[in-house]
């Protein structure tokens, strides 16, 4: 008797039968059942990726994410016990904190108004930990995790076969609709009716592909994930 058992692909999610499935063992212990297409793109990810399938964990104090290795557990004075991370472990209360006094030289104190400035503008990526000033990619891992990634983290997981998607990043969404950084809603939304409706396929100067894209960067800018921004 012939085993007509079907199941879904833990890769792309078609649905194969049964025994063509393969569990495959990720690096975090967690196994995915792949269809013989997907199979060796999710061995060859579970060889390159074991940095980004370590365990992360979110500080009570920032909210980032961070690799649980790096927070650190302190404990307030009403027995409450916070996992932070080093920079929000330093600024508690009994911290690392550094106190060099008053700075008279108005020159200084410029300079480290610039640079809390700059410090505002960058963005944490989640792979090499570094503070970027580029926007992150919001990237899903073959295994739906969620990682946003500085361009060069991003192209290395790409290469490493481990990128199920890209999401549009912010920036792209203005060029495509043709607005400013500091567009209002309003703005926003003018100009998506005026590029949707020249890339309407029933325009000759539009397309499937270019109504889509146009549908995307405005759906896009309605995120309110003002970490993007």
């Amino acid at each position: 008797m012939v085993d007509d058992r079907q199941a879904g692909c833990d890769g792309c999610g078609r649905t194969v039968p049964l025994e063509e499935l393969t569990a495959v063992t990720m690096p975090d212990g967690e196994q995915v059942a792949c269809c013989p297409r997907c199979e060796p793109h999710a061995r060859e990810a579970a060889r390159k990726c074991s940095s980004l399938d370590q365990r992360r964990a979110p500080c009570d104090g920032c909210t980032g994410t961070y690799l649980e290795a790096e927070l650190e557990d302190l404990v307030l004075e009403d027995g409450t016990v916070l996992s932070c991370c080093p920079s929000c472990a330093a600024a508690a209360p009994g911290g690392d904190e550094t106190d060099d006094g008053p700075t008279t030289d108005a020159g200084d104190g410029e300079s480290a108004s610039e640079d809390e400035a700059d410090d505002g503008d960058r963005q944490l990526c989640s792979q090499c930990n570094e503070w970027v000033t580029a926007e992150l990619f919001r990237v899903t891992t073959i295994d739906d995790r969620s990682e946003r990634l500085c361009p060069t983290c991003k192209e290395r997981a790409e290469d490493d076969g481990i990128v199920k998607d890209v999401e549009m990043r912010k920036t792209k969404a203005r060029d495509v609709l043709d607005v400013e950084a500091d567009a209002t809603a309003e703005e926003i939304r003018r100009a998506f009716h005026a590029q949707v409706k020249r890339a309407h396929p029933d325009q000759q100067s539009g397309s499937r592909s270019a109504f889509k894209l146009v549908q995307e960067a405005y759906e896009r800018l309605q995120d309110d994930d003002d970490a993007d921004a």
